[in-house]
């Protein structure tokens, strides 16, 4: 067996308390031992050691050549153990390093974005990766530590992933300013009369996230553009005559009205959450950002 597998904590904590008291009995008050247990860990340093450390005295022990040579190392491991457990207070202006923020535009700009100041205040050392979400890699990219963090829907991030809620929000319907559709309130069969644009982040298609909610209401809109950001919109809008519906954090937006729908009748909003990898719950740099975000 290796010796060293054989050195513990204990042992180091008597060997350094030893050369402190040179007396067996005063160590074993002061760590709440027996004088024997005192005396078989001694033995226990002794072999591993191969040396008798301590030589008995009529007044207790006394170190011997090497006992004494060890005692800055044996100091030195005790203290770095004490740091290891005993932590310092999270300083964010003492972290150095990276975080790979992964999101939709939409949340890059209306939560990161606003923020950036703040974080680049506590936090002047830290770099930031802002990435596109994907969807269907999210999960393996987390689990491989290439993304640190998520700004997403619940939907699209896996159950046993821990996150924190950042906000709800809404979506309003836009279309290009001086738009007829502006005047009075619009009823929601006309609406999905007229041309849409839908974002569709996650897959190349003319699939809006709204389509469900119209073919509830009896009703098919005519997507003529999907787009992959949300920030492709109101020139897409524009240039097409056409409406779209943004979520409302993204207004107002410069060249777009809002249209009112009669009773307001609007898709259903989602939570914007903060989702992160279980082996990162207890990392103060995650905890910190996240708190910020969520402010």
């Amino acid at each position: 067996m290796n010796r060293a597998s054989r050195l513990g904590f204990r042992q180091l904590r008597i060997f350094a308390a030893l050369l402190k008291t040179r007396n067996l009995s005063v160590v074993a008050d002061q760590m709440g031992l027996t004088q024997q247990a005192v005396s078989a860990n001694l033995t226990t340093l002794r072999e591993i050691f191969g040396d008798p450390l301590f030589a008995r005295t009529g007044r207790g022990v006394m170190p011997t050549a090497l006992a004494l040579e060890l005692r800055a190392e044996v100091d030195e491991i005790l203290l770095a153990l004490e740091r290891l457990v005993e932590r310092a207070p999270f300083d964010p202006a003492l972290v150095v390093g990276t975080l790979n923020i992964s999101a939709s535009d939409y949340a890059h700009q209306v939560v990161i974005a606003p923020r950036l100041g703040l974080i680049r205040q506590q936090a002047p050392h830290l770099k930031l990766i802002l990435s596109e979400m994907q969807v269907d890699a999210v999960a393996n990219k987390m689990a491989s530590g290439e993304i640190d963090l998520v700004l997403s829907l619940n939907d699209y991030v896996p159950e046993h992933f821990s996150r924190r809620p950042l906000f709800d929000e809404h979506y309003l319907c836009v279309a290009p300013e001086g738009s007829p559709l502006a005047k009075g309130r619009v009823s929601l069969s006309r609406l999905a009369r007229q041309p849409h644009v839908v974002v569709s982040p996650a897959r190349a298609n003319l699939i809006g996230s709204a389509d469900g909610w119209f073919e509830a209401q009896g009703l098919k809109r005519e997507v003529i553009l999907s787009v992959p950001h949300f920030l492709l919109v109101a020139p897409m809008v524009k240039a097409a005559d056409a409406v779209a519906f943004l979520p409302s954090r993204l207004l107002p937006c410069p060249g777009l009205t809002t249209i009112r729908v009669e009773d307001d009748a609007y898709p259903p909003g989602y939570e914007l959450i903060a989702a992160w990898h279980p082996r990162s719950d207890s990392n103060p740099l995650i905890n910190w950002l996240v708190d910020l975000l969520a402010s």
